[in-house]
């Protein structure tokens, strides 16, 4: 123990700290500090108890000093120990304050204690009971080998209670602890997966009949039962109870707090009664008669027997270690085996559990237990025979042998054979078997015979209640109870205090009735007796303490077992495991002094796992990054793995918050886990606890992996236990275990290739040839179809042996040994040394011809047959050649058996991948999934804030099929793959943004794997993503350059969204100079907006994406037309418009676009489109005159002559020579401000982008690009159909000067005659002057309203006579022409092709129906034939019959009258025809 201080420093801790806190700082904690100060109030719990060290404990200032002076005495600064609901406290005393007689001591009497006698008040409380019981079993348990030979095993089992208390001692093995007057206590317990330094004081808590409420033993002034049962409640408190059950414990166990071990907790049922008793038998000791032989006993001499009623054979370990021992074998677990059940819960509404309560409270009256006092009981032994051996039946003499008598059954019934039930019995240990006759003996003893009605309370205070009193009743029984310590206690308190008792006695007696005071009365008079009597009171209860028996045993059955039980506790001993793992997590915000030193295994196999935490989230359930943990187990035996999980889910909170508040349990999920599927297994494991718990996993022989999540409030602790080694940590820990055959695998390849060498031993031996033969047949055991595939196998595996080719004798060898002649077995490399001029000339570019194909096939099968036959000769034993191939393969199989294991997975793992099923033949098929490879891509992170970002983009080459899987290892929060085919550009599926599992093929250009994030709000400084490639097995796919990069640049166009009757948001131009790789991502402003994204080559749709509020198309490959400059590029497709603007303008639509514009690898045209999908961005009615602002500046784009009209837009009423005049001057002064106009639009669209309103509806398209290929790439704003129309009117203007300025004018000049007929609504508004030229909006909305009210004044609809116009004007020429008339002659046909075949489908129908009819009258003709048929069986058959019966009736009569004429024995043919007739008539 001096020596663990050391060790622990120097390993890691279990639970990281994050305050940075050396350990030094953390020796003065913030508990240490508080201890100090007396006078302090409670104060909430900020931390976790400190994990053990010695070190602090020897350093830890106990202040005995102080307790000489005034001052005051130690506090605990957690406040007062919570007490279980049933015991209420009325005062709280130190020691020396109810102790006056003998200085108190921590632990006087150090061979036994009783801790039943003195503490019957507190039988009340569940919680109290559970300690007392767990206490008594650990005592037997681990302190039964006193009567045996003293060994060191078995010293180093003993325990005793006290050595968890420290106080003025050092931490050393068998210290003893002084009693502090200071009050200062320290005790060790376990807690959370580690050994815990709890503080306490000894303050104790008193009721009002001055009653301690802490368990106590005879000797009353011993004080290790009431220190311990402190620090034992605080653990407690931790643990939560099952809301509604009435209990005062959750899932706590007293045993696992004291020692370690870990609680299994198994619920009992009837229906597994032979399972329950199978697994008592192979786990705790069996009973065994007397009167066995002496062989038996020496057998069986750690078994118990039935002499010692205190079973002191039981010991710590399992009765199989013993023998596991003796015989050399790997000591197996040790485990104790208790049971527990419930407490009557009379509040039950259920009547089935009733029903249950009332069966286990009847089964357990008799057993000598109670269903009002449940505990834990300790099984110590099972039984299937007598306890007293029957007697044997006196010797037959021989005489009677020589005739037996037979018995006979005296009645007529058959007797029946009684069915005998086997005896199967467990033996039950507990302090509390029969109490209450025990507590009766006690009392008559101590009183001389004489009985008090204090006792005789007792007696009642055990029976079952019949009503719902529930804590009233409890409180009674309390009150009521008054036994010997109580006297004894009430003698030895102060003379205030004893005032202080008479006074609160006296106020109870006057609110009391009658009856009560007649009690009290003379219980007072009794407690008189008992001051006189002290000094024998102390000596009887000593003499009790020593000569009682801790645990008193019983036998139940099997049958009444299950009733009386429910549950199962099962402690599994780590220290006897010979592989372990630990891992915890705590909450940093609660965790403010944590330990600096890690737990020491004591098993040089365990190792232990220490992750740091995380903060968790807002619903303080703990995310940590290894919250996900998995478990990978490869074994050729069954496994069973003991889980052990504890959660801590509140931490210093109060009763009544733990009752207020709904905390949900800390949870462990297991379940089979692959990285190769998506697939969600069945758990196997669940686990819920608000305490600690375990559960036992048992897998089957092979290599499993599973994947433990967990989940709790504040702290989680794993604890694994196995006999078989396994890896348990996140997947950077196990995942590369993963790469290597599993153990079945190797094993079956091993037994494989040690059958083929026992072939080779005995290739000359002629009787062991055959019989190693078919072993190695049953060994490989594939078929006669795939035995080929395991000669290739053995023929690679000696190349790969050698490393080399195989000579010919070699060949020949392995030919013979396989038995194959075939060509898999031949040098095929040889053939490609040899020279290329070998061939003769005359055979040079010439075919063979078909003598000569004949010839060939004639040599090539004689050449075979000589081959077989030598084969043959040579596999014969006692041959000349055998002995020369035995002789080589000999000298090949010695470097085969110097690493037989490497290469018997060569040559099953060769057997497997190229034969079709091989795989099912053998068990380690179910291996396979979970055997992966892998490898690691890892890029930085760019350093940008609240932006997407583009992470990775690169090309990869799959060499053969193979399935793969990419995991992403990101610290942003939202990062997305896109794996792309890059022949189809089809986009791999993905589940909830993760790419399947998928089988990859090769292809001509590979696979590009694009990842994309979305930063936070903070830039990611220095920040790692990581792409890991998961496969099958080697090889894996290849990087197209050596390492990957994302040195990306991107080109950002934003705008703001304007609705349009397309609904499209907006619209780019692509040019590049040469073949470029881009990525294209748009994302809107509003988050829930459906959008498509589309590249469109020559208006065809190449690539499109569909997203809400983000879409992107991960890489599509831009293909550069004839050229090497954008500029080139851009001077050819404006080249290719205008030759084609007849066509561009009187389009209208893609599809057209795309027919006109056919697919030529030496033109592309691209764009880049936008669209908003099922209207999804409706705008509110504020963004009105924003939208009408945006649309102003579009119209403004599309002027041409607006400098020009300016100047002209004056009153009709002016001279046209004026005008003329002015075209000229007008003209030099257009062509100046054209570029102007240009000039003065880009910066607009530049100002918008720089100052973009993000309150406003916008939307972000980028294009992302390697950094090296960004001057290859352009994109623009599609203003194709504004300089279409630009070019127009230019084209008009120059034909015809002074054009726009005529037709301005006549709409002027039309629109004021318009207005003269409309007076009423000159009103209000401006008359049109020359002014109204640069108010083109207000000169609309006029012309609006003017033709408006005109229409409704006339009435007259001019809807048929307008002629319907093309979305986009186009101007009428003779290509237009020619598209219209084969349009009508293409409508034209498709009507005559419709007619032709709806009169050819008439036709046919008509046809149809003749046929049917025609179909329908053979049939009915054939239904006819066949009736008839059948008639004329029955006409025959009737005839048949009447015939007969004629020939009978003829033959009587002959007999009868034999003397008259045989002419009137003939039947008159003319009497049977009518008949005839007249039945075929009425056939007809």
């Amino acid at each position: 123990m001096s020596k663990s201080p050391k060790k622990k420093a120097s390993s890691s801790s279990l639970v990281s700290s994050s305050q940075g806190q050396s350990p030094k700082k953390e020796a003065s904690s913030p508990l240490a500090s508080a201890s100090e100060i007396p006078g302090e109030a409670k104060k909430s719990l900020s931390s976790f108890w400190p994990e053990w060290t010695d070190a602090e404990v020897n350093a830890e200032k106990w202040d005995a000093a102080k307790a000489s002076k005034d001052s005051k005495l130690f506090d605990d600064p957690e406040g007062k120990v919570e007490l279980p609901a049933s015991l209420r406290v009325h005062t709280w005393k130190r020691p020396s304050e109810y102790i006056v007689i003998k200085t108190p001591v921590v632990v006087e009497n150090e061979a036994a204690f009783d801790l039943t006698s003195a503490n019957e008040h507190l039988l009340s409380s569940e919680l109290m009971r559970w300690v007392i019981s767990e206490i008594y079993i650990l005592w037997k348990v681990c302190n039964t080998e006193k009567d045996m030979p003293v060994s060191t095993e078995a010293v180093s089992n003993h325990w005793k209670p006290w050595e968890h208390i420290f106080s003025l001692c050092k931490a050393v093995k068998g210290h003893m602890s002084l009693y502090n007057a200071y009050g200062k206590y320290v005790i060790k317990l376990y807690w959370m997966g580690s050994w815990r330094k709890i503080t306490v004081d000894d303050m104790l808590p008193f009721d009002k009949d001055n009653n301690l409420l802490l368990p106590a033993t005879t000797n009353q002034s011993e004080l290790w039962p009431m220190l311990l049962a402190k620090g034992i409640l605080k653990v407690a408190s931790t643990d939560i109870s099952v809301s509604g059950s009435g209990r005062e414990l959750g899932e706590f166990t007293v045993i696992h707090c004291l020692t370690g071990w870990i609680a299994e907790i198994i619920p009992l049922k009837s229906w597994y009664t032979g399972k329950i008793w199978e697994f008592l038998r192979g786990n705790i000791a069996q009973f065994q008669l007397e009167e066995e032989s002496s062989e038996e006993k020496t057998t069986t001499a750690d078994l118990t027997t039935v002499t010692d009623s205190n079973v002191d054979e039981i010991k710590c370990e399992s009765p199989t270690a013993p023998k596991s021992k003796a015989t050399g074998l790997t000591p197996t677990p040790q485990m104790v085996v208790c049971a527990s059940y419930q407490p009557l819960h009379l509040l039950e509404k259920r009547t089935s559990v009733l029903t249950k309560m009332a069966d286990s409270s009847e089964s357990l009256r008799q057993v000598g237990l109670s269903q009002l006092y449940s505990h834990p009981v300790l099984l110590t032994r099972t039984r299937d025979c007598p306890l007293v051996a029957p007697p044997k039946p006196p010797p037959v003499p021989n005489w009677k042998l020589v005739r037996p008598r037979k018995q006979t059954n005296i009645t007529d019934e058959p007797k029946e054979t009684p069915i005998q039930k086997p005896e199967q019995l467990i033996e039950v240990s507990s302090p509390f078997i029969n109490f209450r006759l025990m507590t009766m003996a006690a009392h008559e003893m101590e009183q001389g015979g004489v009985r008090r009605r204090g006792y005789s309370s007792n007696l009642t205070s055990f029976s079952e209640m019949d009503d719902g009193e529930d804590d009233h009743t409890q409180n009674d029984i309390i009150q009521n109870s008054l036994n010997t310590l109580d006297a004894t206690e009430t003698s030895q308190v102060t003379a205030e205090d004893k005032k202080k008792d008479d006074s609160i006695a006296s106020e109870g007696v006057e609110t009391s009735s009658s009856p009560e005071k007649e009690t009290e009365g003379t219980d007072k008079q009794w407690v008189q007796i008992a001051k006189e009597s002290n000094s024998a009171l102390l000596q009887s209860h000593d003499a009790l303490a020593s000569e009682k028996p801790l645990l008193q045993e019983t036998w139940v059955d099997l049958l009444n077992f299950t009733k009386c039980f429910q549950t199962l506790l099962i402690f599994h001993k780590p220290n006897t495991y010979a592989y372990q793992c630990k891992m915890s997590h705590f909450k940093n915000s609660i965790s403010s002094r944590l330990s600096a030193t890690a737990l020491s295994n004591a098993v040089a196999s365990t190792h232990s796992v220490s992750t740091p935490a995380r903060q968790p989230d807002s619903t303080g359930t703990i995310h940590t990054q290894s919250a996900d943990h998995f478990l990978f187990v490869d074994n050729l035996l069954p496994t069973e793995i003991v889980i052990c999980f504890s959660a801590l889910v509140h931490w210093g909170e109060s009763a009544e918050e733990k009752r207020e508040s709904s905390t949900r349990p800390g949870s462990l999920t297991a379940k089979p886990f692959s990285w190769k599927s998506i697939v969600s297994e069945l758990p196997v494991v669940q686990i819920q606890t608000t305490a600690s718990k375990a559960a036992l996993l048992s897998l089957p022989p092979g290599r499993h992996v599973l994947h433990m999540h967990t989940r709790a409030l504040l702290a989680i602790h794993l604890h694994l236990c196995c006999m078989s080694p396994f890896v348990f940590g996140d997947e950077e820990t196990v995942m590369p275990h993963l790469d290597k055959e599993s153990l079945r695998f190797c094993e079956q390849a091993v037994m494989i290739l040690r059958a083929l060498g026992r072939v080779v031993g005995c290739f000359s031996d002629p009787e062991e040839l055959p019989l190693a033969t078919k072993d190695l047949e049953r060994t490989h055991g594939v078929g006669i179809q795939q035995q080929r595939v395991f000669n290739e196998a053995v023929y690679h595996m000696f190349c790969s042996v050698l490393g080399r080719k195989l000579t010919s004798e070699e060949l020949f060898a392995v030919q013979t040994l396989t038995g194959d002649p075939s060509h898999h077995c031949s040098n095929d490399k040889a053939t490609d040394a040899r020279p290329v001029d070998d061939t003769p000339k005359g055979w040079n570019g010439r075919q063979a011809t078909d003598q000569e194909m004949q010839a060939a096939t004639v040599l090539q099968a004689g050449w075979k047959g000589y081959l077989v036959r030598e084969i043959l000769t040579a596999a014969r034993p006692g041959t000349k050649e055998n002995l020369t191939v035995t002789k080589t393969l000999q000298e090949m199989w010695a470097p085969v058996e110097s690493d037989i294991a490497k290469h018997a997975v060569f040559l099953l793992r060769h057997m497997v991948t190229n034969g079709e099923g091989i795989a099912e033949v053998y068990p380690c098929r179910e291996d396979e999934c979970n055997r992966i490879t892998f490898t690691d891509y890892s890029v930085p992170i760019p350093e940008v804030a609240n932006s997407w970002i583009l992470i990775f983009r690169e090309v990869f080459h799959v060499p053969k099929n193979m399935l793969l899987v990419p995991k992403i290892f990101s610290p942003l929060p939202v990062c997305i793959v896109h794996v792309i085919n890059n022949d189809t550009l089809e986009e791999i599926p993905r589940v909830f943004n993760r790419v399947e599992p998928h089988i990859y093929t090769p292809n001509k250009a590979g696979y590009t794997f694009v990842a994309e994030a979305h930063s936070g709000d903070t830039s990611m400084i220095g920040g790692k993503w990581r792409m890991r490639l998961i496969g099958s097995r080697e090889p894996l796919p290849q990087l197209a350059r050596d390492t990957p990069s994302n040195n990306f640049s991107v080109k950002e166009l934003k705008g703001y969204y304007i609705p349009n009757e397309k609904n499209v948001i907006c619209r780019h131009v692509v040019k590049v100079s040469s073949d470029h790789n881009a990525t294209v991502q748009f994302q809107t402003s509003k988050s829930d907006v459906y959008i498509k994204l589309s590249i469109l080559d020559h208006e065809k749709e190449i690539a499109s994406s569909q997203g809400k509020g983000h879409a992107i198309i991960p890489v599509y490959r831009f293909l550069a037309s004839n050229g090497g400059s954008v500029a080139q590029a851009e001077a050819r497709q404006d080249q290719g418009s205008l030759t084609a603007e007849g066509r561009v303008t009187g389009g209208g639509g893609g599809k057209e676009g795309s027919d006109q514009h056919p697919t030529d690898t030496l033109f592309h045209k691209y764009y880049v489109q936008a669209e908003v999908l099922q209207k999804s961005w409706p705008l509110d009615d504020s963004l009105t005159s924003f939208i009408q602002k945006l649309r102003d500046i579009e119209c403004n784009e599309m002027k041409v002559f607006g400098d020009i009209l300016e100047g002209t837009s004056e009153p009709v009423g002016m001279d046209q020579q004026n005008r003329d005049s002015q075209k000229s001057t007008l003209k030099s002064h257009k062509a100046k401000e054209r570029e102007k106009d240009k000039d003065k639009l880009t910066k607009s669209n530049s100002s918008i982008d720089q100052i973009l309103d993000v309150s406003k509806p916008h939307w972000t398209l980028r294009v992302v690009s390697e950094h090296s290929e960004t001057d290859s790439i352009e994109v623009k704003k599609d203003t194709e159909r504004l300089e279409e129309i630009r070019a127009m009117k230019l084209a008009w203007e120059a034909a015809e000067p002074g054009r726009a300025a005529k037709a301005h004018q006549t709409r002027l000049r039309y629109l004021k005659q318009l207005q003269s007929h409309t007076g009423n609504t000159a009103e209000g508004k401006e008359p049109v002057t020359a002014e109204a030229g640069t108010q083109s909006q207000t000169q609309q909305s006029g012309e609006f309203s003017v033709l408006s009210q005109n229409f409704g004044k006339n009435d007259i609809d001019y809807t048929p006579f307008i002629r319907r116009s093309l979305p986009k004007p186009r101007l009428k020429d003779e290509v237009l022409e020619e598209e219209q008339r084969r349009e009508r002659s293409e409508k034209f046909q498709s009507f005559r092709l419709i007619w032709d075949n709806i009169l050819e489908q008439r036709k046919q129908e008509r046809i149809t129906r003749k046929e049917m009819m025609k179909r329908h009258v053979e049939t009915y003709i054939g239904f006819q034939d066949i009736v008839d048929e059948y008639r004329q069986k029955m006409m025959h058959a009737r005839e048949a019959f009447r015939s007969r019966i004629l020939e009978e009736q003829s033959h009587k009569k002959k007999d009868e009258l034999p003397v008259e004429p045989v002419e009137q024995e003939k039947v008159d043919p003319t009497q049977v025809q009518p008949s005839g007739r007249k039945s075929g008539s009425k056939r007809r």
